[in-house]
């Protein structure tokens, strides 16, 4: 089914068993002294053990002391890291993957604070957005980073490491000479694309020489870097063209972090479609020799082969998807395509780590707790399950009652598992989303648990089938703002619009939440004229820090979106709707339609109705407490554990 995909590579010195790799990832939190800590070192190996031909260890610094970039980073050259990256590399090969290690430095984009106080340094001089000062990299510092990095290189290898990725994109050091953003030089180092590239290319002679021929140098670059100013697809094959021959592998990613939507386009989300990136590499491949491999929003199976096929581009490497499903190289090798998990690409992961340090999955709740995939707490007593609702956290609840030996009935009040109606929309950012529910549901389908579709669960049902442990996971429901004219005929909830639902030209959508803001992207992609009136200053308060970016973006460059932010409803009549500014000012907004996205709450009653029917009981999901998808899948594994283990 998979031929391309299946193929071994030959890269350098070394022969990789399929063209499924796993993209550098870095963790926010790191063990004691800012080493790995054990269930960092897990992280890695359940990529390995996953079937990834290669994994690359995320983000090493070369020099700690000048070029940290974030709070925690290991540093490759730091002795005290040595035995936890050879622990690394050990835990990945039991894996039975390759291991490499990406080695950077961040230049410019080190703050102070990160770096004991200095001022960083990148190829120009300046004022950073945060009123630091960055100073311009003398030719002795110049030549001292790039020993550093092929220190770092040769330690890599020493420590046990496959081969070696140079991060020459996203906006650090390197980078920052590639892009006529960050670098003003009028020297020998900056101006011409030859001379910009003149000390990314004295680093990987000084690697090379460290290293020999037979460990493979890849390369990390930005095709295009997605910003004003900033080099397009062009001047990426022309990099990628002086590259080859000089490294073993191009690795083709996009964007920078000098700006923050190019960050996004950088790890494609929902409002990028799939593969977003692939164009590039596709192109770069067209003009050199060296192998090239691409990144960036590849999820399926089936398109990723006929992306090979068509395109000749060598490898693709793959960061969230095996984060939402680290085994889907081994079920693409099984051939079960079906099994995979997909990523709904909501970046709760990557926002994760920026506002709390920790990385969890929607979708896997294994993620951030690695630990229980290699040492899981048994399961004592096997017991009958019933789950009340067919939504993510019922589904969730069921495939692990059934994995864990349990016996399941899942009933659901509905004709079809999956909930998440909005998702049935003709809404190309709600794609993945779609994805995911279809997946799961015929994965529930499959499992071997007994499933009711068009029942409620009652007390009947219960005396029926007499379960030991009775799950909630009946969701939430939606709710308006308690003003008059809220139950007019014009007014609608948003969680409940499909593609039958009648909705006029002009549209008020009363909640600024990111559900609220999601639904007037969708609306004004369909021709409709759409005001989001939103109580508190900000809009899409709640969402991912990521997906935020993005969902902004999309509304920020739409002409039929009014934003109309510290609004409070008033009242709705057959005309629009009526609001009060900060002021306390009345304004009107006539409109055909109003959506109410006001906000969710569980099914309390429902809940309480069933909780005295059964001994053990457990609420999940939005029954428990409306949240996201996260919360529905993490309560779900939390409670299946559970009621093993006791």
């Amino acid at each position: 089914m998979y031929e391309r995909l299946l193929t071994p590579l030959k890269i350098g010195g070394i022969t990789v068993k399929n063209r499924m790799f796993s993209s550098p990832t870095s963790l926010a939190e790191l063990g004691p002294e800012e080493h790995y800590s054990k269930e960092n070192i897990e992280y890695y190996k359940l990529r390995a053990l996953g079937g990834a031909a290669v994994v690359p260890v995320g983000d090493v610094i070369v020099d700690l002391d000048t070029g940290r970039s974030h709070p925690q980073q290991v540093g490759i050259n730091d002795p005290s890291a040595a035995p936890y990256l050879c622990a690394v590399a050990d835990a990945i090969h039991a894996g039975g993957a390759m291991a490499s290690v990406e080695i950077d430095h961040g230049g410019a984009l080190c703050a102070p604070e990160f770096i004991g106080g200095k001022c960083a340094f990148g190829p120009s001089g300046y004022i950073d957005p945060w009123g630091d000062e960055v100073k311009e990299m003398t030719e002795e510092q110049m030549y001292w980073v790039a020993d550093k990095f092929a220190e770092g290189a040769r330690n890599a290898r020493d420590f046990g490491f496959d081969m070696v990725m140079l991060h020459g994109g996203h906006g650090w050091l390197l980078h920052q000479f590639l892009s006529p953003v960050t670098n003003h030089r009028t020297d020998k180092w900056g101006g011409s694309l030859e001379n910009r590239m003149r000390f990314p290319l004295l680093v990987i002679e000084k690697i090379r020489a460290a290293v020999g021929r037979q460990f493979p140098i890849e390369i990390r670059i930005s095709g295009t870097e997605y910003i004003e100013g900033g080099y397009g697809p062009e001047e990426g094959v022309e990099i990628a063209k002086m590259l080859d021959g000089k490294v073993d592998l191009i690795h083709v990613s996009a964007g920078t972090q000098q700006e923050e939507y190019s960050a996004v386009l950088m790890h494609p989300g929902a409002f990028q479609k799939d593969m977003f990136n692939g164009y590039l590499a596709a192109e770069i491949k067209k003009h050199v020799k060296t192998p090239v491999l691409t990144v960036g929003a590849f999820n399926m199976p089936d398109d990723m082969e006929k992306f090979l096929a068509d395109t000749g581009v060598d490898a693709i490497a793959m960061g969230r998807a095996l984060i939402a499903d680290p085994f889907l190289p081994r079920k693409v090798m099984e051939g079960k395509p079906e099994e995979i998990t997909p990523c709904i690409r909501c970046t709760e992961c990557q926002s994760g780590m920026m506002k709390n340090r920790v990385i969890r999955c929607s979708v896997n709740p294994y993620i951030g707790r690695e630990c229980d995939v290699f040492h899981p707490l048994p399961t004592y007593v096997h017991k009958k399950i019933l789950i009340a609702g067919g939504g993510p956290a019922g589904m969730e609840a069921a495939l692990l009652g059934v994995e864990r030996g349990h016996q399941v009935v899942l009933c659901e009040a509905s004709d079809r598992l999956g909930a998440l109606r909005f998702a049935d929309n003709d809404t190309w950012f709600k794609e993945p989303m779609r994805r995911y529910r279809d997946s799961q549901a015929e994965k529930v389908m499959r499992c071997g648990a007994e499933v009711r579709l068009n029942t409620k669960v009652t007390k009947e049902i219960v005396d029926e089938v007499k379960p030991d442990v009775l799950i909630a996971a009946v969701g939430g429901e939606p709710f308006g703002v308690p003003v008059p004219g809220a139950d007019g005929p014009n007014v609608i909830f948003g969680a409940y619009i499909t593609p039958q639902t009648e909705i006029g030209k002009s549209v008020v959508i009363i909640g600024g939440g990111f559900i609220g803001c999601e639904e007037a992207v969708d609306l004004a992609s369909k021709g409709h004229d759409v005001v989001i009136l939103e109580m508190i200053d900000t809009l899409a308060a709640n969402a991912a820090r990521m997906h935020r970016i993005g969902l902004m973006h999309e509304i920020e460059t739409r002409k039929n979106i009014t934003q109309a932010t510290g609004m409070r409803c008033t009242k709705i009549d057959e005309k629009g709707v009526y609001a009060l500014d900060k002021d306390g000012k009345e304004v009107f907004f006539p409109c055909d339609t109003v959506v109410m996205a006001s906000g969710m709450r569980s099914r309390s009653a429902e809940v309480e109705a069933l909780r005295p029917l059964v001994k053990e009981f457990y609420v999940i999901g939005d029954a428990r407490k409306a949240a996201k998808i996260m919360n529905g899948t993490h309560d779900a594994y939390d409670a299946i554990v559970t009621l093993g283990y006791r």
